[in-house]
């Protein structure tokens, strides 16, 4: 009925300005005067009762509830598949809408519904269900306290991680490559290719392996002692509690901020080089390829853990940190633009590399460091062209220059390794000089080493855009970056 009331309030002026313009032609003037002419237009108002929806398919406004219910976990409209996000065009072609500009206030309006409206409802989920019922052994007679790099830990905890990882990636990849649930690839003429998703496979259980090294030095670091946490486990807690109910709002935010400086540190030249440019060796994305990383840019990726090591937290924020780590990439490299996880922001990125570095949420940081791109360049706005992505493939020998920085980066990363070992068992006190020279080699000799193995005249992604101020953010973030890969 509101609808009906304002098309016939419309209809009426209209009538009503027509009437006025023929009465003027025809009404006679009076010594030199006008007559003034009114018409009056009566428009039914609404019932006081609300009526029941017509035939013709006008329903009530939504209420919030339902709007919560229907946009839950991030749906829209209360559909998972073949529905778009709200600002696409379905009358142009996938990624040719335009994305609207992100704003920081709207990113921290976002924030209080960030476990309502996301996907992040589906991750704090297997997140909880993970750690109520495969909770953390910090004993002192456990694996965890043995070593900080411990084959029983392993052995309980990496089969845990590659089902959950494999199960929630396998099923995007399934449903949209082989069963068809969405209809809008930004590359139509995708040609499916299992020697590319194998390659994204294997580097990517790399991945998984390297989040369960971190995920066991930090329970090493508890089960003995070395660091505290707050346990959480007993609900009657007010301060646990309170604890992991922040751990839940304030992760997907951190991961926001700390993606965008991670990600844009990998695009300096030398590290871009060695590094970061196997992740873009897909530039048609699918659902393997997001965790599809070189062990080194794993190292970085996975030191957004570094709260649970410069805070007192609770062991539940670091699983939650590693569920968010481990699952988010796979639907925001689906290739497709109908779903309720649809990431065409970071698609552009895949598709232009020097630009939209940040995720979707966080596109406000992008915009201001100058690499904000909301739709396809020109030559791609009919439709994106296939590439080759030839590289992507495990048959192709590694270069020289690859093994060696691979050999290089192992070597700083295993002088830790193996001496955090030896100080655990027992064989030596580490002294903290020592250790610190540790952490720098493992958290800045992956740089060093990329820089030394790629020359400083390749060129790679650039220098960050903006004046001091911003670089100097950047610099300071990336220290922070260095002392959590390290720490």
């Amino acid at each position: 009925w509101q609808q009906n009331w304002a098309d016939g309030a419309a209809h009426c002026r209209q009538s009503r300005r027509r009437a006025l313009r023929a009465a003027r032609r025809t009404t006679p003037l009076a010594a030199g005067r006008r007559h003034s002419l009114k018409l009056v237009c009566v428009v039914s108002r609404p019932p006081t009762t609300t009526p029941a929806a017509p035939a013709h398919g006008l329903r009530r406004p939504p209420t919030m509830l339902s709007t919560l219910i229907r946009g839950f976990a991030g749906a829209t409209d209360g559909r998972f598949y073949r529905v778009s996000p709200s600002f696409v065009d379905s009358a142009l072609p996938p990624g040719a809408s335009v994305i609207p500009r992100p704003t920081f206030a709207a990113w921290l309006r976002a924030g209080p519904l960030v476990l309502v409206n996301t996907p992040n409802t589906i991750w704090a989920l297997i997140a909880v269900c993970m750690f109520e019922c495969v909770p953390y052994d910090l004993s002192r007679t456990g694996p965890a306290a043995s070593a900080p790099l411990s084959a029983a830990f392993f052995a309980a905890r990496l089969p845990l991680w590659l089902g959950v990882w494999l199960g929630y990636t396998l099923w995007w990849h399934a449903t949209l490559h082989w069963f068809g649930f969405a209809e809008r690839p930004f590359v139509a003429a995708r040609e499916y290719r299992p020697g590319r998703v194998a390659h994204n496979l294997v580097w990517s259980v790399s991945g998984v392996v390297i989040w369960t090294g971190f995920e066991n030095v930090f329970a090493y670091l508890w089960a003995t002692g070395r660091l505290a946490y707050v346990d959480e486990t007993a609900w009657s807690s007010r301060r646990g509690a309170l604890h992991f109910c922040a751990a839940l709002l304030l992760v997907p935010l951190w991961r926001d901020v700390h993606f965008f400086f991670a990600h844009r540190m990998l695009h300096f030249n030398a590290l871009y080089a060695q590094v970061h440019s196997l992740h873009h060796r897909n530039t048609d994305v699918e659902p393997f390829s997001g965790l599809c990383m070189h062990p080194v840019e794993h190292l970085y990726y996975f030191a957004c853990a570094l709260p649970s090591l410069l805070l007192l937290t609770t062991p539940f924020a670091l699983l939650w940190n590693g569920v968010h780590l481990l699952l988010s990439p796979g639907a925001s490299h689906s290739g497709f633009e109908d779903h309720w996880q649809a990431d065409a922001y970071h698609y552009f990125h895949h598709r232009y590399v020097s630009c939209n570095y940040a995720g979707t949420n966080a596109g406000f940081l992008d915009v201001w460091f100058g690499s904000f791109v909301d739709t396809l360049k020109p030559t791609d706005q009919k439709g994106c062209k296939p590439r080759p992505d030839a590289k992507a493939t495990l048959t192709r020998p590694p270069s020289l220059e690859f093994a060696a920085y691979l050999a290089l980066s192992a070597g700083c990363v295993l002088a830790w390794a193996v001496a955090a070992s030896d100080v655990a068992a027992g064989a030596h006190a580490a002294a903290p000089r020592f250790a610190a020279h540790l952490a720098v080699l493992a958290g800045f000799g992956p740089v060093a080493a990329a820089s030394a193995v790629t020359g400083i005249t390749r060129s790679g992604g650039g220098a960050p855009r903006g004046g001091p101020l911003k670089t100097g953010l950047l610099l300071a973030f990336f220290l922070l970056l260095f002392f959590g890969a390290g720490g």
